[in-house]
């Protein structure tokens, strides 16, 4: 079986600027699945948004956690096959905190703290996909659109300090409930882990410090597992001599 990704691309030493698609690609590695990155070119998602894939029958899937779990229907649960329900259902929570509460913390620090959105906006041309000229005049809408959608979640509507807490708490959760394992779960990497290292990487590798960063970078075992993940399934990004773990483009 093979597919066709679409996502943003490499930034900031990290397969993705979203933890979404750098969590699909790591699944896609972790599960042996071929693959191929394409650009947009136009080519619209379900949802409007990426990641999202086209398979080889030209069957177009959106939303990460939706595809992972088609293509882990599909081809015999290659990753998390091995959980009980129990294991499922602490892997299924714990992504839910980073997807649907932490993610966001983060979406706050990148697009309407100041000082993010200052060291954030050089990325943007890549992130927009737009000439580096437009940057300028799309910038104030997209952070328009963002602050609507932070609204919109609820923790866009407390104040900087409050979503910084809030931030620090659910990674210090994370990191208590980790410990000292080498991976979320078994001997293997799973769906959590590709989650995990998908959103502490989008945290400690970003070219700018904030309270979050810091806090985060505090915890050991949690860079460690990022790190790990990285070398294990990004080689190329860790060493570009090497030669990756997928078959990317």
């Amino acid at each position: 079986m093979s597919v066709t990704l679409y996502k943003f691309g490499p930034i900031m030493g990290l397969p993705d600027p979203s933890p979404f698609c750098f969590k699909l690609e790591t699944y896609l590695r972790i599960a042996g699945v071929e693959y191929t990155v394409a650009a947009d070119k136009g080519k619209k998602a379900p949802t409007g948004k990426r990641p999202f894939i086209v398979d080889e029958d030209g069957k177009v899937m959106a939303d990460s956690g939706l595809i992972i779990a088609q293509l882990e229907a599909k081809n015999g649960n290659p990753v998390d096959g091995k959980l009980t329900l129990s294991e499922r259902a602490e892997s299924l929570a714990f992504q839910r905190l980073m997807e649907e509460h932490l993610y966001w913390a983060v979406v706050y620090f990148r697009w309407i703290d100041p000082t993010g959105i200052k060291n954030w906006t050089p990325y943007l041309k890549d992130v927009l996909g737009v000439p580096g000229p437009v940057v300028a005049l799309l910038k104030p809408i997209a952070q328009r659109i963002v602050r609507k959608q932070l609204a919109g979640h609820g923790l866009g509507r407390h104040s900087p300090k409050t979503i910084q807490d809030l931030a620090i708490t659910d990674i210090g959760a994370l990191a208590h409930w980790l410990g000292q394992r080498e991976w979320g779960f078994g001997d293997q990497p799973t769906i959590f882990d590709a989650s995990l290292a998908a959103h502490v990487g989008e945290i400690v590798s970003q070219t700018w410090d904030n309270p979050v960063t810091v806090e985060t970078r505090k915890h050991r075992n949690l860079v460690s597992h990022f790190e790990r993940m990285m070398t294990r399934y990004y080689p190329e990004l860790r060493d570009p001599k090497s030669t990756s773990t997928g078959d990317s483009a």
